[in-house]
């Protein structure tokens, strides 16, 4: 039985690159996986101050790293292109090549105080596998979070093809939106057919409100990592399923 494995990194996000790159090539370095998925905004910090330069410095030591240990990375950033900033996620092949960019097309009405919608929505294939990537928002529209309409993303996706929905989360840990998450992430991976290979950024405050984990076409969890503190998993899923 062919399989690939997906392994997500529910790691601390810390403010700064300096904090941040170093842990990330460490766990791409030492990943056993196929494709490695890190939460949103995990490289530069949740926020919009940071160098232009010095980020696309990081993006090629990612994108060698990658290519040194033969694993597809899927990467939480931001971004500034025509002066605006964008929360993204880059996906680097195990080639090091970048296959492309997906930019937060959902952001929440704070975010949108320092960064701008993503207009696009993509899909990307690697080898045999077609996949999405949808960040945080993007996935299940929180109400509260701004007067914005549900695009059902996750179900436009499953509709272009892609088998596997990677979705970085940057959550935090206020328990009130637990369950609404959680039950988005089942029903929205029913709804499009598709495996959602999710991870969130881990946070010193408490657990947090959005699990890390692979949950199937059917809306079950087949893995997924405490709610408390930094952790990884990793799953296997066969390829003659997707």
């Amino acid at each position: 039985m062919a399989t690939i494995r997906v392994t997500g990194v529910q790691m601390a996000v810390e403010a700064s690159k300096k904090e941040n790159l170093p842990r990330i090539l460490d766990h791409i370095k030492k990943s056993d996986c196929d494709f490695l998925i890190f939460p949103e905004m995990s490289l530069t910090g949740y926020n919009n101050d940071f160098s232009d330069s010095r980020t696309e410095e990081a993006w090629q030591q990612i994108a060698t790293a990658c290519r040194h240990s033969y694993v597809t990375a899927i990467i939480g950033t931001g971004a500034r292109m025509d002066g605006h900033t964008y929360i993204q996620s880059r996906v680097y092949s195990d080639e090091g090549e970048l296959l492309g960019t997906q930019e937060k097309i959902i952001p929440t009405e704070e975010d949108r105080t320092w960064c701008r919608p993503g207009d696009e929505l993509r899909t990307f294939r690697h080898g045999d596998i077609d996949f999405g990537c949808l960040i945080c928002n993007d996935l299940w529209v929180t109400p509260g979070a701004g007067p914005y309409p549900d695009r059902r993303l996750s179900y436009q996706l499953g509709q272009k093809g892609v088998n596997i929905i990677f979705h970085s989360v940057n959550s935090g840990c206020d328990p009130f939106y637990a369950d609404y998450h959680e039950a988005n992430l089942k029903v929205r991976a029913k709804e499009s057919g598709c495996y959602i290979v999710t991870v969130n950024a881990a946070s010193s405050n408490g657990p947090i409100n959005a699990p890390s984990g692979v949950v199937s076409p059917e809306g079950e969890w087949l893995t997924r990592c405490d709610l408390q503190g930094e952790g990884t998993y990793s799953f296997d899923l066969d390829t003659e399923l997707l």
